[in-house]
Parts: structure tokens; C-alpha cells; sequence
């Protein structure tokens, strides 16, 4: 396309050399040797029929006896020669009228030519407006289609995110459920959907559960919470003891488990004096932040709670104040005397596992609600690209229908410049026919006025020494005239051999292999080549092409920038693996030797569980002797063979049994 381009422009340079040789120099000295010649040519011709006429004459004067005879002939000539310019004065008049006529439709054709060439420009712009505008909107569309594909890779993004997170509200729910009873579990569920059935206002008639319907003011309160709360986190909090009975006969009904039930109106609570201590303080005014309406229901589970600083104190104001104390750890102080403490697991504590399902449904809340708004967005981009598309589609529809109007009225043009160029040769051939007939017209006046002028005169055989003058000086005039012409018939050639090249050159080379290349261009067709409306298309073409190369830049721009970031990315990731692999390496060497250790400590340990087992077998076996000895002997009479020997002890003892036997 750019080698045509390029060989077009060079082809328009060429042929506009040849055309203004052609119109300034050849043309003109070709016109002026032509005219020459014809003026020369009909000089001759005008001095030939003079010499015909004046040897005519003298044949007349041999040729007739009288002057009546040679009179009645001339009037027969002169007849005939009337004739003849009457014909040729009808088909002058013929020729004046033809040219006339086709001057005329000429004039009209180029009109009719001008009007077609600035509607040809003016559709030409709208053309290249009608090009241009779906070139945005095809580029829009495809910016929004890439928008889109970001979107959807998006929304797999989300929806990944959105399925963990159900996973996780699954998890954090079973979690949930293991640290309840069954049957609360199930009426938790129940609860739920009973509900909705009965058309209960959450926050107004259904509070839900305990915990529910209150905040840790800080995440270390935790524990001592729960071991105040303890099972009171599953009641559930209503307005009224009537809406408790609903909710409890729906639950008996269809036998969906048992459930704990706080109604405000009828919970009674009793003002609490807590004590002004700096190692204690009310575990419900400093460790929970709940709404004002479930306040009975708070005062219920949390009113006669302290959070003590340590155990001691705990078990102090315990006593002291008739409350339950407890401390961060989990450590309780029953006001009643009794104390519960020890390790706490926090994997399976409720509040944890209520605050985790909290978090992980709302998490999964979140997550949904924007899975939704790109799926909203998604399918607003989808409608714009739906939307863009017909409108593309219209608009290239209105791009062919106008296109096919300009082909029609650019083969109109041509049809119309074909014809235009045949007339203006008409034109041209006629106006080189007349100037010779109207020579031949005035030749025939100077014939019939010589005959006429012979009329009457003496009949003689000889001319007069007037008429011999003449015939002398026609006759000189004759041979020069015959010199000129042959002179200038070899510079009337050169003129003719010159403009034909110029002629064959432009229309069967230039002009040809120009029609040829501007075949193949999208908009420039064969007579239409040099109009105003093929340049303003080729500017369109090249300030698109121009777009377009500014956009692919600026696309390859992007592209390398965003493959230095992966690249950067990625030796990042390289370094992290590196840095990790050695990590990994490290580790598999702590691990070999605490792998080592934990072997040698295992035989240690079979060695310590063998003496164990050693030394207990030596136990049992120093306690059945003991038992088969007996009682031991009062401490006189140990006091008293302390100091033996043991071989003095065994004499004695021996000494006993044969005393015995």
C-alpha cells in the first residue's frame, strides 16, 4: 500500500511535467505551425485559382468564336460556382449551428461536472466524518470490551473470594454450633425461619441471641466475658413473655429443640452497688457496649459481675461485696465460695467462634454485595457494548449506502468528463473545419466576380500585358508560397510528432498505470483521480492512519511498561523463592536435629520408664516384705536394737526361732 502510494505520487508529479509541457510550449507552437500553415496553404491556393482563372481565360479566347458563346459559357460557370457556394454556405451554417450547439452542451456538462465534483467533496467529508466515527466507536468498543475482560477476570476473582469466605462462615458456624448443646443449636435454626413466619420486628419484638446484642470494648475481655456469661450467651432476648410463649409452642410443635428465652418485661433486676476499688470494677459497665432496650436483659447476665485484677483479689471482693469475680485469665470466684480456674482454650471458645462467624458473614456480606456491583457493572458494559455495536452497525450501513451513492456519481463524472472530452474534440475539429470553408467561400466570391468581370470584355486569345503582370507575379508568389509550405510542413510535422508522444505518453502510460493504482485504492476511482473529493479522502485516510499509529505506540508503551513491572515482579518472586528455599533449608536442618533430639529424648525416656518400672518392682516388692514382717515393733525396742550390727541382729533373730521351735 505505501510502495503504491508512493509510485501514485510520483506518477501525479510526472504526469502534471508532461501536462504543463504539453498546454505551455508543445500545444501552442503546435496551434501556431498549424495556423501558419493554413494561411500559407490558402495564399497558394488563393494564387492558384487566380492563375487558373487568368489561363481560363485565355483558353476561353481560343476556345470560343464569338463573345456571346464565350459569355453564355462564363454565366453557366458562374451558375454553377452560385451552386456550389450555396452548398458549401448551407453546411458552414450547418457547422456554425453544430458548434454552437455543442458549445452549449459543453458548458451545461461542465456545470453539470462542477455540481457532481462538489457533491462528490462534500459526501467525500461526511464519508470520512461517517469512517472517522465508527473508528472511535469501534475503538470505544473495544476499550470497553477490554474493560470488560478486566471485569469478568474480576468477578473470578470475587467469586473465589466469596466462595472461601462461605467456606470460612461454614467453618466459623460449625464452630459455633459445636460449642452449644444440641437441642439449643437446633432451636437457633428453628428460630430463624420461625421468625419470619410469624412476621416478628427484629430490634423491636426479637432481640436475638445474648451476645448478639452486645460489643467487647476491647478484644482482651473476652474470656473473663464468657466465663461470666457462660451459658446465658445462647438465651435469646424478646420483648415479652407472650412472644416467648409463641416462640416456645412454635419450637414444642414441630419439636426443634429447646431454648432459653429473656423477655424484657418480665426480667427484674435490682440496683447494684459496686465497689470504689482500683483492683475492681463492674465487668458490665467496663467490658460490654450494648444498646439501651436489652439493658434488663445486660443487668440480668452481667449485673453482680466484677473483673478483678488478680485471683486473690477476686476471691477477697468476692466475699466481700456478694458478686462474682472475675479476672482476665478466666479465673472465677463464685460470691458463694467457689473457685473455677485453669487453662482456657480459645480455639473452642463461644465468643471467639460467635465474633468469628460474625466477621466471616460479614466478610461474605461484603464480598456478595460487590460480586453483585461488578456483575451490575459487567452487564451495563455488556448493554454500552451491545448498544455501540448497532450503532456501529448503522453507521457502516449509512457508510455503504453513501459510498454507493459516490460510486454512482463518480461513474456519472466519468461518464460525463468521457463525454465532455468527446465534445470538446468535436468542438476543436469543427472550429479547424470552418476557417477552410469560409476560405473556400470567399474563393468561390473571387471566381464568380473575376467570370462576371469577363462578361462583355473583348474575346481574345491572349492575355493583356496587365493580366501577363498578374500572372508573372502569381506565379513567383506561387513557388515562394510552395518553399514556406514545405518548410513549415517539416515544422508542422516536428509539432504534431511532439504533441502525439506528450499525448501517447500521458494517456496510454502515465494516465493508464495511473487508473491502474488508483484501482486498488479504497476510495479513488477511475476518473476521479485529480478531484478535490479523492484528496480529501487520502487526508482522512492519512490523518486515521495517523490515529492509529498513535494508539499502537502508545499501546506498545503500555505493554513494555507493564512487562518491566512483571519483570520487576518476577525477579522480586525469583529473590522470595531464593530467599524461602533458603529458609526451607534452614529449617529442614532444625528440623533433622530436633528430629534427633526428640529420638534421643525417646530413649532417654524408655531408659527413665524402665528404671521407673525397675524401681517400682523394687517398691512392690520392699512393700510385701513389709507386709509379711508385719507391724513394726514400738519405737523402745527400736531404740534399743538401733545400735546393733546387722549381723548381731541376725544372731538375736536367729537365736529367737530356735527358741520358738
Amino acid at each position: 500500500m505505501a510502495s503504491n502510494k508512493r509510485e501514485l505520487k510520483k506518477l501525479n508529479e510526472e504526469i502534471a511535467k508532461v501536462e504543463k509541457e504539453l498546454h505551455d510550449s508543445v500545444q501552442p507552437a503546435y496551434e501556431e505551425a498549424k495556423k501558419t500553415m493554413i494561411t500559407i496553404t490558402n495564399e497558394r491556393d488563393e494564387a492558384r485559382k487566380q492563375m487558373d482563372g487568368l489561363y481560363a481565360k485565355q483558353g476561353r479566347g481560343k476556345q470560343f468564336r464569338t463573345k456571346k458563346d464565350r459569355d453564355a459559357h462564363i454565366k453557366t460557370q458562374i451558375e454553377e460556382l452560385a451552386v456550389a457556394k450555396s452548398e458549401k454556405q448551407d453546411l458552414l451554417e450547418e457547422k456554425r449551428g453544430k458548434l454552437s450547439s455543442l458549445r452549449k452542451s459543453l458548458a451545461a456538462e461542465k456545470k453539470e461536472l462542477a455540481s457532481k465534483s462538489n457533491e462528490l467533496t462534500e459526501k467525500s467529508k461526511l464519508l470520512a466524518d461517517l469512517k472517522r466515527s465508527i473508528e472511535d466507536k469501534k475503538r470505544v468498543r473495544n476499550e470497553m470490551a477490554d474493560s470488560r475482560k478486566e471485569q469478568w477476570r474480576s468477578i473470578n476473582e470475587i467469586s473465589d473470594k466469596v466462595q472461601e469466605a462461605r467456606e470460612a462462615s461454614r467453618k466459623a458456624l460449625y464452630d459455633m454450633r459445636k460449642s452449644m448443646p444440641r437441642a439449643t443449636s437446633m432451636g437457633l435454626d428453628a428460630l430463624k425461619h420461625i421468625v419470619v413466619q410469624e412476621k416478628l420486628t427484629v430490634g423491636v419484638e426479637y432481640f436475638g441471641l445474648v451476645m448478639e446484642n452486645f460489643t467487647l470494648t476491647e478484644p482482651k475481655f473476652a474470656t473473663a466475658v464468657e466465663v461470666a456469661a457462660q451459658n446465658s450467651l445462647f438465651h435469646i432476648i424478646v420483648d415479652t413473655d407472650a412472644t416467648a410463649a409463641k416462640l416456645m409452642a412454635r419450637l414444642e410443635k414441630d419439636k426443634l429443640g429447646r431454648v432459653t428465652f429473656l423477655p424484657l418485661n418480665q426480667l427484674s433486676t435490682e440496683a447494684v452497688r459496686y465497689p470504689d476499688s482500683t483492683d475492681v470494677c463492674p465487668l458490665m459497665e467496663e467490658c460490654v457496649e450494648f444498646d439501651p432496650a436489652v439493658r434488663k436483659a445486660m443487668e440480668h447476665v452481667f449485673a453482680r459481675k466484677l473483673l478483678a485484677r488478680s485471683v486473690d483479689v477476686a476471691s477477697t471482693w468476692s466475699t466481700r461485696s456478694n458478686m462474682d469475680a472475675i479476672t482476665l485469665d478466666g479465673d472465677l470466684c463464685s460470691r458463694k465460695g467457689a473457685l473455677t480456674g485453669g487453662f482456657v482454650d480459645q480455639s473452642k471458645s463461644r465468643l471467639f467462634a460467635h465474633m468469628e462467624l460474625k466477621k466471616s458473614e460479614d466478610e461474605l456480606k461484603n464480598l456478595e454485595k460487590e460480586h453483585r456491583e461488578m456483575k451490575d457493572k459487567t452487564t451495563a458494559v455488556d448493554q454500552q457494548v451491545s448498544n455501540i455495536m448497532g450503532e456501529v452497525q448503522r453507521l457502516e450501513a449509512k457508510y455503504a449506502n453513501l459510498d454507493h451513492m459516490m460510486s454512482r456519481i463518480e461513474d456519472e463524472a466519468g461518464k460525463l468528463e468521457k463525454t465532455t472530452d468527446k465534445h470538446s474534440k468535436q468542438i476543436q475539429q469543427i472550429e479547424e473545419d470552418i476557417p477552410p470553408m469560409e476560405s473556400e467561400i470567399t474563393s468561390f466570391d473571387g471566381q464568380i466576380e473575376r467570370l462576371q468581370d469577363e462578361i462583355g470584355t473583348a474575346l481574345t486569345s491572349t492575355l493583356s500585358d496587365q493580366e501577363q503582370d498578374l500572372l508573372d507575379e502569381l506565379k513567383a508568389t506561387q513557388t515562394r508560397l510552395d518553399k514556406e509550405i514545405e518548410d513549415h510542413t517539416n515544422t508542422l510535422e516536428e509539432a504534431t510528432i511532439k504533441r502525439q508522444n506528450l499525448q501517447s505518453l500521458l494517456e496510454d502510460n502515465l494516465i493508464k498505470r495511473r487508473d491502474e493504482l488508483t484501482e486498488s485504492s479504497p476510495r479513488a476511482r477511475p476518473g476521479a483521480t485529480n478531484t478535490s473529493a479523492n484528496q480529501a479522502v487520502l487526508k482522512e485516510e492519512l490523518e486515521q492512519k495517523q490515529r492509529e499509529l498513535e494508539e499502537a505506540t502508545q499501546a506498545l508503551e503500555d505493554v513494555e511498561k507493564h512487562l518491566a513491572e512483571v519483570k520487576s515482579v518476577d525477579e522480586n518472586l525469583r529473590s522470595e523463592i531464593a530467599t524461602i528455599k533458603n529458609d526451607l533449608e534452614k529449617l529442614k536442618t532444625q528440623d533433622a536435629q530436633y528430629q534427633k533430639e526428640l529420638e534421643d529424648t525417646h530413649a532417654e525416656q524408655e531408659k527413665l520408664l524402665n528404671k521407673r518400672s525397675m524401681c517400682i518392682q523394687r517398691r512392690e516388692d520392699y512393700m510385701r516384705k513389709i507386709q509379711e514382717l508385719g507391724s513394726l515393733p514400738p519405737a523402745t525396742e527400736l531404740t534399743t536394737f538401733n545400735k546393733k550390727s546387722i549381723s548381731a541382729l541376725m544372731k538375736s533373730l536367729d537365736d529367737i526361732n530356735r527358741k520358738l521351735k
